[in-house]
């Protein structure tokens, strides 16, 4: 399973955490992807962001970008499982939110 986590840049008060909806241009342009893995093992979104929440410097190893916008895992962060499986950050824990395509 490849997993993918999203650090935003911006502060999460300005994300709607609520509307578990967010544009793919969004993804590409407000978040930074810091670590991509191939997972052997099927692991659980929650386990993952625990790692994440608990360790402070690598928690699965190398990043993809050492300069991060913040240090760790936070409210508005996003994780991707597979390949269409999307799981933005809550204060506690994750919750699964739809990638809409753009119109236009």
């Amino acid at each position: 399973m490849k997993v993918r986590v999203y650090f935003c840049r911006e502060e999460a008060a300005d994300i709607d955490l609520a509307s578990a909806r967010i544009s793919r241009q969004a993804l590409e342009t407000i978040y930074d992807l810091v670590w991509e893995h191939e997972l052997k093992n099927v692991i659980t979104i929650g386990k993952i962001w625990l790692r994440f929440q608990q360790s402070r410097s690598r928690p699965f190893g190398h990043p993809l970008k050492e300069k991060r916008p913040h240090a760790t895992i936070a409210a508005g962060d996003i994780i991707q499982a597979a390949e269409d499986r999307y799981y933005m950050v809550m204060d506690v824990g994750v919750k699964e939110i739809k990638l809409r395509e753009e119109e236009g």
